[in-house]
């Protein structure tokens, strides 16, 4: 099966651009289909990695969850960490894997 990646507007994001030069295009495919808790996401697996992702993409990343979850979205990943850490790691991988959707076209 082959899977190519949409071209959109999405694409130019500073955030993006690094998530697509991290992963190939069969691991952007796992982490839609499995998510980054999984593992795969190799480059976001600790908390450093997220945090320092966070940091660097700040905007673009809330900008994207303000867009899927509302005026909300903070609260909605409050209710399921316990730490700050926690919740900038269910952030970003909820970011990441989002993207990942997003760019993955075909049968996931």
């Amino acid at each position: 099966m082959t899977t190519t990646i949409t071209t959109s507007p999405l694409m130019q994001l500073p955030a993006v651009k690094d998530i697509m030069s991290t992963y190939d295009v069969d691991t952007l495919r796992e982490i839609a289909n499995h998510g980054c808790a999984s593992g795969v996401a190799h480059d976001h697996i600790y908390y450093t990695q997220t945090w320092d992702f966070f940091l660097k993409y700040e905007d673009d990343i809330e900008d994207y969850l303000f867009d899927m979850y509302g005026d909300d979205w903070l609260e909605v990943f409050a209710r399921e960490t316990s730490s700050i850490r926690q919740q900038v790691n269910l952030i970003v991988w909820s970011y990441i894997n989002g993207i990942a959707s997003d760019l993955v076209d075909g049968d996931n």
